[in-house]
């Protein structure tokens, strides 16, 4: 198996192995997983990664994983590219279903066509389960991603644009659309 292959970061449970009153995880990173996330998000460093993870059953046959992490972590800033510590800390709930529940509609059904209403405050759609259980480790993985600050900059610095020279001005364009006045005028 290659690296890539891999994951940075996996810890898997099974549906099998989630009583009904719910299992409590608690998960700290180690170094190796946290250098390989780091380098999978693009960032300098992943400092420390730790949670705690709530499964409990969701339906007859799914998962509900409740989710709260934090996380320390360093990134390049975007004006100076120096070094910006960033602190995340994170909750997020997300639900688990076999895949042959999911019912999710063909792309080439006729009926794609359908209009769709989208609830941005209602919970995101169950995921399907993989192998028969969850990937915490992948969840967090995720939910770390889209809470990383996509523009870090260092405390006081701001990008401002250089003044431009009076050598710098371009010169005067024509008008694209003279050529078509003078068209007009002629009708």
């Amino acid at each position: 198996m290659s690296d890539a292959a891999v994951p940075e970061f996996s810890l898997v449970v099974a549906t099998a192995d989630v009583p009904p009153a719910g299992r409590e995880l608690h998960f700290d990173v180690d170094e190796a997983g946290c250098r390989k996330l780091a380098d999978r998000m693009g960032i300098v460093e992943l400092r420390r990664l730790t949670g705690v993870a709530n499964l409990r059953p969701y339906r007859k046959e799914g998962l509900t994983l409740d989710c709260r992490f934090e996380a320390d972590l360093v990134q390049s800033c975007v004006v100076t590219l120096e070094p910006v510590d960033e602190h995340i800390d994170e909750e997020f709930r997300q639900r688990y279903l076999p895949g042959h529940l999911l019912d999710l509609p063909s792309a080439k059904a006729p009926d794609s066509q359908r209009e769709i209403a989208v609830d941005i405050e209602a919970d995101d759609a169950p995921e399907a389960l993989v192998s028969g259980g969850v990937d915490i480790g992948e969840a967090v993985a995720e939910r770390l991603a889209l809470a990383l600050d996509p523009y870090p900059r260092k405390p006081g610095v701001s990008f401002d644009t250089p003044p431009e020279e009076a050598g710098d001005a371009s010169e005067s364009r024509p008008n694209p659309f003279a050529a078509l006045e003078k068209l007009k005028k002629n009708y």
